[in-house]
């Protein structure tokens, strides 16, 4: 039977006050908690500039239970609101600024936000904001910014003294926060998730799996308001005490000189930039001194890039999968033990499984559906029952994924239900297609998605590819590309056609967006 932490803890919890608290002990208050820029934060500091938020937003109306939206990059801003926020018992609710206009203006006005903080960049593009329920803008730039207004409030208050427990007493099974999916297939939902979850995380992934320490300095390329983000930057290095970095980086060329900036020990990549930091080693080589570990989740590695990262660089790739509704990595390859190719093995804490269309267990080596349970499971998608009814039952999910369990007790990710298909009655995996297409050497980034023909009668395998800087498009190039993939799969996985593409479109997770491919 897994071990329970939620039930660990105490029935009034506030989860802001759990981290935050504990790493004002001696050993921890005056360690770099936060690296921005030129710029550090300690633990101590980070707790007052919370309480200061907090303060502001209960001056502003800011009441338990209504939500704050958060559209800002990460910043230390960021990280004040959403945790002071929570202290207050209101509902910050992140939004990824990946998103695209439309699908912004469309969670703002779903989830009901009482207060927006973002940047003037983003008030000038939004215009006139169409909510019946916000009441107040905060803006962290310009003439009265949000840090210069924090900083007005009375000090003697948040020095503690007759304030030692002003953090709202919420439940630990409480709605803590929201985070949105990406809508890659439609309208984003809002999962909801409670105080306990990011304890639960932290515990059995940051703490046990991955072994974070507290002389960690952590780097994530994916931003905080991606699940996989908020745990790698957020609370997870808060559970050890450990330092995390924000950072603007938008390309491989800005997170190489990040990581030979900020020497961090510990990289939660995405497989995209590792392929594009490979891509890279001739002209700006990375220096892995000072890394222990390296991390990938958000979409599939291809075992070629997890090849070519540990004989370049002498490092694994731990890859993993999470989802947005059980809020982080679920199952994972552990340091030491990687199987490239794989998603690993359950992480503690969760009970994973490989199920027939009949819901029964699948024998191993057969694909079925991938389903999920564990405690930080969210409690459901705000204003969307059926959406919650059919991916919920009881304390477990199903994920929409298909997999393949081997008899080690590795997973192996065959796609999502939408992504996979049959090409002359045979099952198609894209991303075994797309491992073979990588290694080419003129191929950057590849997506394989199926083309039917006008007749509706026969689907063919398409593949679009974004080349290395020093390869053009031709038909040679064409050529040479489909005889390298003939070498090695059957015929009917072969490309009928390559699509040459400047960048493969992408979700604001990072994802191949294979909706947009098949509209093109």
């Amino acid at each position: 039977m897994m071990k329970s932490i939620s039930t660990s803890l105490p029935d009034i919890f506030n989860v802001a006050a759990h981290f935050l608290e504990a790493n004002l002990v001696p050993e921890r208050r005056d360690r770099v908690a936060i690296y921005y820029r030129d710029d550090t934060y300690t633990y101590a500091q980070v707790h007052s500039w919370v309480r200061r938020m907090a303060k502001f937003l209960a001056e502003l109306g800011g009441e338990r239970e209504r939500r704050i939206a958060i559209l800002l990059p990460d910043t230390p801003e960021f990280v004040f609101a959403f945790w002071g926020a929570i202290w207050l018992g209101m509902v910050p609710v992140p939004i990824n600024t990946a998103c695209t206009l439309e699908d912004v203006r469309y969670i703002l006005q779903d989830c009901r936000a009482q207060v927006l903080v973002t940047d003037r960049s983003w008030l000038e593009r939004l215009g006139k904001i169409e909510s019946l329920f916000l009441q107040h803008v905060v803006q962290i730039d310009g003439d009265r910014s949000l840090m210069s207004l924090l900083s007005q409030q009375d000090e003697s208050i948040l020095q503690g003294r007759g304030y030692a427990n002003d953090w709202v007493q919420t439940d630990r099974e409480e709605p803590a926060f929201w985070l949105y999916t990406s809508g890659s297939t439609g309208r984003p939902k809002g999962a909801i998730h409670l105080h306990q979850s990011m304890v639960v995380c932290a515990e059995n992934y940051g703490k046990e799996l991955v072994g974070l320490q507290a002389n960690d300095i952590i780097y994530s390329v994916a931003k905080m308001p991606f699940a996989y983000g908020l745990g790698n930057t957020l609370y997870m290095p808060m559970s050890v005490g450990a330092a995390a970095i924000l950072s603007d980086a938008a390309n491989a060329f800005d997170i190489i000189t990040d990581i030979q900036t900020y020497r961090p020990t510990v990289l939660f990549g995405i497989p995209g930039i590792y392929a594009g930091i490979l891509s890279l080693a001739e002209i700006a080589p990375l220096d892995v001194s000072s890394l222990r570990l390296c991390l990938s989740a958000a979409e599939q590695l291809p075992p070629t890039i997890w090849s070519k990262w540990r004989e370049l660089y002498g490092l694994e790739i731990c890859e993993g999968i999470g989802t947005t509704e059980l809020l982080h990595i679920f199952l994972s390859n552990r340091p030491g033990a990687c199987r490239p190719g794989t998603s690993g093995r359950p992480v503690p804490g969760y009970d994973v499984r490989v199920v027939d269309d009949r819901g029964c267990t699948a024998l191993d080596g057969e694909i079925g559906a991938l389903e999920v349970a564990g405690e930080s499971l969210m409690l459901g998608y705000w204003n969307r029952l059926s959406a919650t009814r059919s991916a919920l039952y009881g304390t477990t999910m199903r994920t929409g994924d298909k997999y393949i369990r081997d008899a080690d007790g590795y997973f192996r990710f065959m796609g999502r239900n939408d992504d996979f298909f049959k090409v002359n009655g045979m099952w198609v995996s894209p991303f075994e297609v797309e491992d073979v297409l990588l290694q080419h050497q003129s191929i950057l980034d590849a997506a394989v998605v199926p083309n039917t023909e006008p007749d509706g009668d026969l689907t063919q395998v398409i593949a679009y590819v974004s080349l290395k800087s020093d390869f053009a498009p031709s038909i040679e190039l064409e050529r040479s590309i489909r005889q390298a993939v003939k070498a090695q799969l059957p015929p009917f996985k072969v490309p009928k056609s390559i699509q040459f593409l400047d960048a493969l479109p992408r979700t604001p997770t990072g994802k191949v967006h294979r909706q947009a491919l098949l509209k093109i």
